[in-house]
């Protein structure tokens, strides 16, 4: 079992990761849409530059470090965006009534219509779906929220043509126009998108205002006793599947480009175990059985980012996934018994401790992973609010 467990492991580690920041074009405003003077929904016009994040540093007394470089590499994301009712399910092609948005309430949203080209050339391309949360941000002046969603790859064209997977994304929003969205793809089976070279060096953008920092990490399953399967209650009554696991947390690297030689690639690098990561999974009860992509179920849970140097705990990050979408589907080189999936989700970060206390902000995450025994591969990356450069290496 443990040889087959390393195999395991090593064939879920092999994904191909896409993260860009978007930000408004100024060629291609955003379209808003009114009923009755509300707003209702958001066609989004964005630009999507490479976003290169380092694999963290440890910095002596002062803690933990990464560093993020925004690139000139860029090109077009698109997508429709609207509040739905609380207890919608989304699903391709299902309409919603117009719902006005809140500026002070959490609400559902839709992310629909997704056309994200990655890379220069606009040749390479993603289409998807998926559902998200606005969280309303309490200030003087026009309404501020962070939104965040995840969703399921459809459709690719170029060098993304016929490639399943993932994304999330998250990020501010002052309505209708402002904004700043980080943007995870993640591609199962990747082939020749996945590198092993280094890429063409990032060409940052200069003058780019942000105030955050991202902090990557992976994480994993050491062995099939690390995990036990839980009943548990949903909120709606009836018992429902929920996994303990105990799994590891490694410092990774993520960057991309599409100049190279070989054009689009991705390089995913996972570096030392350096934490723990316990997580407790909450399977919601859903008439979706997450057997296709336009058929995603979905689950909620609780974890916790434990970083260490050697022997020394260097702080800890709590973080609640609102929305876990899941979709069966084969991986290459791992039984079908194993009952493989990809998954993508998003929630707030808080209870920071150590180097990491009082830290606020939000995180998404792609992933692979197996039920039974339990092995996971899964990009974290942990968005920060960092004004004064506390986090940035």
């Amino acid at each position: 079992m443990a040889d087959n467990l390393k195999d395991w492991q090593q064939g879920l580690d092999r994904l191909a990761y896409f993260h860009l920041l978007a930000v408004p074009d100024a060629a291609r405003p955003n379209e808003p849409s009114y009923r009755n003077g509300e707003l209702t929904a958001v066609q989004f016009h964005a630009t999507a530059h490479r976003f290169d994040v380092g694999a963290g540093q440890f910095a002596g007394n002062q803690g933990y470090g990464v560093a993020n470089t925004v690139g000139t590499e860029a090109a077009p994301f698109d997508f429709h965006w609207a509040p739905i009712p609380e207890e919608f399910t989304l699903l391709p092609d299902r309409a919603v009534a117009a719902t006005p948005f809140d500026p002070v309430q959490s609400q559902i949203f839709e992310v629909t219509a997704v056309d994200l080209a990655i890379g220069q050339g606009g040749q390479n391309r993603i289409a998807g779906f998926g559902t998200g949360r606005s969280y309303p941000i309490q200030r003087a002046g026009p309404p501020l929220t962070h939104i965040a969603a995840c969703g399921v790859i459809t459709g690719g064209k170029g060098a993304l043509a016929g490639r399943m997977g993932m994304f999330a994304l998250g990020g501010l929003f002052t309505p209708p126009d402002d904004f700043q969205l980080n943007v995870l793809v993640m591609i199962k089976d990747p082939g020749a998108l996945y590198a092993t070279t280094e890429l063409p060096a990032i060409e940052p953008v200069k003058g780019l205002p942000r105030s955050s920092t991202f902090l990557s990490f992976s994480t994993y399953v050491p062995t099939f006793l690390s995990t036990t399967i839980v009943p548990w209650t949903g909120p709606a009554g009836p018992p429902v599947a929920g996994i303990a696991s105990a799994e590891k947390l490694r410092l990774c690297a993520t960057s991309f480009s599409a100049r190279g030689p070989e054009g689009l690639a991705s390089r995913y690098q996972i570096g030392p175990t350096a934490g723990e990561h316990p997580i407790n999974v909450k399977f919601c009860p859903t008439s979706l059985r997450g057997a296709s992509l336009d058929d995603p179920a979905t689950a909620y849970n609780l974890e916790q980012f434990q970083l260490y140097d050697g022997s020394r705990h260097i702080g800890t990050l709590g973080v609640e996934n609102y929305e876990i979408r899941t979709i069966l589907t084969p991986i290459d080189g791992l039984p079908a018994e194993l009952v493989t999936q990809m998954f993508a989700a998003f929630g707030p970060i808080n209870n920071g401790t150590g180097a990491f206390a009082g830290a606020q902000g939000f995180q998404i995450n792609c992933g692979v992973g197996t039920l039974v025994p339990h092995l996971t591969s899964i990009l974290y990356l942990a968005e920060l609010a960092d004004p004064t450069g506390r986090f940035r290496a």
